[in-house]
């Protein structure tokens, strides 16, 4: 699932494996007004849970977390 925040761009799409799905996060921010988006931060296998919906929560929440603490 991708979102904005902020000045952020968030890809929190849950890896399905085997029927556990792992939580992981790819925060991308763009280089200027206008430009590419880049990725700045990933955040490897933040766990693993029952649903998609949990690991999408998770990672979710791990990125938010990340951008209030980097943001501008």
């Amino acid at each position: 699932m991708r979102f904005d925040y902020k000045e952020f761009h968030i890809d929190a799409s849950p890896l399905d494996e085997g029927g556990h799905y792992y939580a992981r996060a790819k925060i991308y921010r763009r280089t200027s007004a206008g430009g590419d988006f880049v990725e700045v931060k990933y955040s490897g296998d933040l766990g693993d849970y029952p649903s998609d919906a949990d690991a999408f929560e998770a990672a979710q929440r791990w990125a938010i977390q990340w951008c209030d603490e980097h943001g501008a």
